[in-house]
């Protein structure tokens, strides 16, 4: 990663950089200003950089940019050693939530932050945008049903996921109208708190969606129902409006996608098969019988 990082920096005429993380990305602070990227996943990640979904997603952050949202603009994109891409962003001066800022108000910031960004993406189109929809569920289920195969897990739990998938590859189907371009990945480390409040950072996986799924992102890295209210309601006041057959969908689907991008790594871990077994009873069966996994207060009605 060294010589890819001098690579980067000379491409972009840059002096120095400072580690911050790698998950999907490496990234790094440079020169102080600029946020830099090389897409290379950390081992044991299973990310897709192909080099148009690349270019994909520095458009929508341009449009998201000129439409007034504050993230992160484009500023260059470079082709290194092996192909693989770097891209030069401006820096978005923030921090990482803490626990004690994760109030209430807060969390109701952040709902009316994901509406507001729905609305400033619902007219952009880019053909190279990954695509989330009934294939991409059916897809998640068989590259799970792989992972068993590999790993010897429990097989009523991997068809529980299959199952899953095909009630989310229905509601999907039946709603590909509401399609629009999403982040995918509205985890709360994915989101700075700016002067300005909430803003989403970290478009990587980026692609056309139905909104819910970019809402079940959020409220399933939460772990209480009044964080999950509050996500809610900030969001429909600020006009975003809430499918709750699709949030469940969304957060099944998300649930298969983690899976999926992990499955070089936690299936290896000692807490991953009771874990599989608890998400299997409170989620994937119950959505593949059709019962609900939120109601309307959002909470969560499957948890034992």
């Amino acid at each position: 990663m060294n010589e890819l990082l001098q690579e980067a920096l000379t491409a972009f005429g840059l002096h120095g950089a400072e580690f911050i993380q790698q998950h999907e990305n490496a990234v790094y602070r440079a020169d102080g200003q600029y946020l830099l990227r090389i897409h290379r996943a950390a081992e044991g990640l299973q990310i897709d950089h192909d080099p148009d979904k690349r270019r994909a997603e520095l458009a929508f952050l341009r449009h998201l940019a000129d439409k007034g949202l504050p993230v992160q603009r484009p500023i260059a994109e470079a082709t290194l050693s092996g192909g693989t891409m770097a891209t030069l962003l401006t820096w978005l001066e923030g921090h990482r939530i803490t626990e004690a800022e994760f109030t209430t108000g807060l969390q109701h910031e952040i709902g009316g932050m994901v509406a507001r960004l729905h609305q400033a993406a619902a007219d952009f189109r880019h053909r190279a945008l990954r695509r989330y929809d009934a294939a991409h569920a059916l897809e998640q289920a068989d590259a799970i049903r792989h992972m068993g195969e590999r790993y010897h897990l429990n097989s009523d739990e991997i068809d529980a996921a299959h199952q899953a998938a095909l009630v989310i590859a229905d509601r999907l189907n039946r709603a590909s109208g509401g399609f629009i371009s999403i982040h995918c990945d509205l985890s709360q480390s994915n989101i700075l708190l700016t002067e300005a409040g909430p803003a989403p950072i970290d478009f990587s996986l980026c692609g056309l969606g139905h909104p819910m799924h970019d809402l079940s992102v959020l409220l399933g890295n939460t772990s209480t129902q009044a964080q999950r209210n509050a996500f809610a309601e900030g969001y429909t006041n600020a006009d975003g409006q809430i499918d709750l057959p699709l949030l469940d969908a969304g957060l099944a689907l998300g649930l298969l996608e983690a899976l999926v991008i992990h499955a070089d790594s936690w299936p290896k871990e000692d807490w991953f098969a009771p874990r599989l077994t608890r998400w299997a009873d409170e989620m994937l069966r119950p959505l593949a019988e059709g019962k609900p996994l939120l109601d309307e207060n959002m909470y969560l009605i499957n948890l034992k």
